[in-house]
């Protein structure tokens, strides 16, 4: 049996409104799954030569959602580095600077997720309080 033109073309442009259809859902979850996929994000925390020890918390609503300690060797530079692991989002790091007397200086610093590249938080003007 013959198909007519019309009944080809009608299922043709059917086939093509699917088509656009499903990519477009694709892109719409592939973008809202993108905002709120965890990424890593890489910071450094500059730091000045006495401080010893640092304590880092990314608090998110007051929680901490991630945490990293670091000690200082003999040879090390004063800069830490670390990488984490964070979903898109704003943040606070709650970070806590020891020095070798176990003097301490606490800082606070505000995170927004995404961010590209390098993290640089300075933190080498925080002094010590003597207590």
């Amino acid at each position: 049996p013959m198909t007519s033109s019309r009944s080809i073309l009608g299922s043709l442009s059917s086939r093509r409104l699917a088509t656009v259809v499903a990519i477009v859902g694709i892109a719409f979850v592939g973008r809202h799954l993108a905002s709120v996929w965890p990424r890593d994000l890489s910071v450094a925390y500059e730091v000045a030569p006495e401080v010893e020890r640092l304590d880092v918390d990314y608090l998110q609503e007051g929680e901490a959602v991630a945490s990293v300690r670091f000690a200082k060797r003999a040879e090390d530079s004063p800069v830490f580095r670390d990488t984490v692991r964070l979903q898109p989002g704003e943040y606070q790091v709650h970070l806590t600077l020891y020095g070798a007397r176990d003097e301490a200086a606490t800082a606070l610093r505000r995170l927004v997720v995404p961010t590209h590249g390098l993290t640089r938080i300075d933190l080498k003007n925080e002094t010590f309080r003597s207590e």
